[in-house]
């Protein structure tokens, strides 16, 4: 029933769902959309958290391309990002460069 009213919100339909329900339910983690996400998407979010974990250790987001999957993920990462700068295929999004820039904000992806 939330999903539903908070659909008919967005499309500007008559809905029992208020902003104060949403922030509530968002507040407490409700997800909006049943899709779950794709294996890529989940491997991604492990790695960035392990990022996270990482800076929040070293003080910093420069992992060494030697240092095993992180460092390879973060190479990767770079390369991605640089693609993207060039007009070239890619896959990096919109909402992963937010998400690193966030926490990288004086690192290497920029």
């Amino acid at each position: 029933a939330q999903r539903r009213q908070y659909r008919l919100l967005h499309e500007g339909k008559q809905s029992s769902m208020s902003d104060k329900r949403v922030q509530k339910l968002e507040s407490i983690g409700f997800q909006w959309s049943l899709v779950r996400q794709t294996d890529d998407a989940l491997k991604w979010n492990v790695m960035f958290g392990e990022l996270k974990s990482f800076k929040a250790k070293h003080g910093h987001c420069n992992v060494p391309q030697r240092a095993g999957k992180l460092g390879s993920w973060v190479d990767s990462q770079q390369r991605q990002y640089q693609l993207l700068q060039e007009g070239m295929q890619s896959n990096m999004s919109d909402k992963r460069i937010q998400k690193l820039q966030s926490s990288m904000s004086d690192e290497r992806i920029q």
